[in-house]
């Protein structure tokens, strides 16, 4: 879960923190829940961003929740990732998410990465 209000370039440091907890436990499917997140890429940061994802993140499935106000701007990013052979997709609704992911219930995921704004 992503809350709070960060500058977009605290995204590194989130995106960071996030890598490092996917390779410490071995993690293949994440949901990240941005639906308390401020701050968005425009079209051309978050290609930008697309373009620098790790290629080992190809083998992970990534669920971002958001808000349906967003989802011009996820749309293009979401097409940008998957035309790169990533698995991001972005969802308005938990349940969907959730099945997206083949995992039934919230609690089914062992670990779990909250960053919230100081």
């Amino acid at each position: 879960e992503i809350s709070g209000t960060h500058p977009i370039e605290k995204f590194h440091e989130i995106k960071s923190e996030i890598d490092r907890v996917i390779e410490q436990n071995n993690i293949d499917r994440i949901l990240v829940d941005m639906r308390g997140f401020k701050g968005r890429f425009g079209v051309f940061d978050g290609l930008q961003e697309v373009e620098s994802f790790d290629q080992n993140s190809r083998f992970l499935q990534f669920a971002i929740l958001d808000l349906e106000e967003n989802k011009s701007n996820n749309d293009f990013f979401e097409n940008a990732s998957i035309n790169r052979g990533f698995k991001l997709v972005f969802f308005y609704n938990m349940k969907d998410a959730l099945e997206w992911l083949q995992v039934g219930k919230h609690d089914e995921f062992e670990k779990k990465l909250q960053k919230e704004a100081n």
